[in-house]
């Protein structure tokens, strides 16, 4: 049995990763001065400037939009109801995003039997970690659809992330914040951090890098499976994510298979650039 996975441009894995497992993504739309790209399409480096430009100047702020049922449709036909194929689909949290439902839709629509469709809740390198650990398990000889389900689904329940946002300002206009809470923070260089657990959550308030990445690392080393990797995520914050391993190299022994994603244009959008954390898998219960 072949399996194939299908992901969305949310994911933000790299070229690499796509290649070495086959997977194809579904992309988003950012929009940006009113016209609407791929965000598969759109360099980092451009996005970052055009929202660097945006909020320097005080210009509209880019927005995103959702993968269309029809889209979903032209990337699942070509594996629709092969015998010799099964299809896992992982797509953002439906909380955050309105895919997971054109995926639903979309594979309705095509009468497919021979795909499974994640129900995360997971976005950007978290959802790429959940991804990429999926398609290692797609790699072991002879296991079944089935099997393979049960793993996914148990990784899918486990999978989590935390991160230090640094521009308040793209928190403040998708309206996350006040204007007022976002000028206190600004002033005393606050650095919320935030996990996913449907949509995004604020469940600290650390001052400055230093303490920000202090407080992930304790959190991650008392919850983490050891077993499983860890994955670094960052949006053009290369500092954090060295102090980041700075710190988990005082606590924990890495392997060097941790990975590094960069944050792109369709979360950054919502949170900014400067952020960085961390995605894992928490220990069985």
């Amino acid at each position: 049995m072949r399996f194939k996975i299908i992901t969305d441009s949310t994911a933000d894995i790299s070229p690499e990763i796509l290649k070495k497992y086959d997977i194809t993504v579904a992309s988003l739309d950012v929009i940006m001065d009113g016209k609407p790209y791929k965000a598969v399409d759109v360099s980092n480096e451009v996005f970052y400037a055009h929202l660097n430009d945006c909020i320097t100047n005080g210009k509209k702020l880019p927005s995103t939009s959702q993968v269309t049922p029809f889209a979903f449709e032209k990337v699942l036909e070509p594996y629709a109801n092969l015998e010799d194929t099964f299809v896992l689909v992982l797509t953002i949290g439906k909380e955050m995003s309105n895919t997971y439902y054109s995926a639903q839709k979309a594979i309705e629509n095509l009468g497919m039997k021979n795909v499974h469709l994640f129900d995360t809740y997971i976005v950007t390198f978290g959802l790429g970690a959940l991804v990429t650990e999926i398609a290692k398990l797609c790699q072991i000889p002879e296991i079944t659809a089935e099997e393979l389900i049960e793993k996914g689904e148990d990784l899918n329940s486990r999978i989590w992330m935390y991160f230090a946002i640094d521009d308040l300002r793209c928190l403040h206009a998708g309206g996350r914040l006040s204007e007022e809470s976002m000028k206190q923070g600004m002033m005393a260089r606050l650095k919320p951090i935030a996990y996913i657990e449907k949509k995004v959550e604020i469940c600290s308030k650390a001052m400055g890098h230093g303490m920000a990445t202090k407080w992930i690392a304790e959190r991650v080393a008392a919850e983490r499976d050891p077993m499983l990797p860890l994955y670094f995520g960052q949006a053009m914050a290369n500092e954090p994510i060295e102090r980041y391993k700075t710190q988990f190299s005082q606590q924990l022994q890495l392997t060097g298979e941790e990975l590094n994603y960069t944050m792109g244009p369709i979360v950054v959008t919502h949170t900014g650039a400067g952020c960085a954390g961390i995605a894992f898998f928490k220990k069985k219960s």
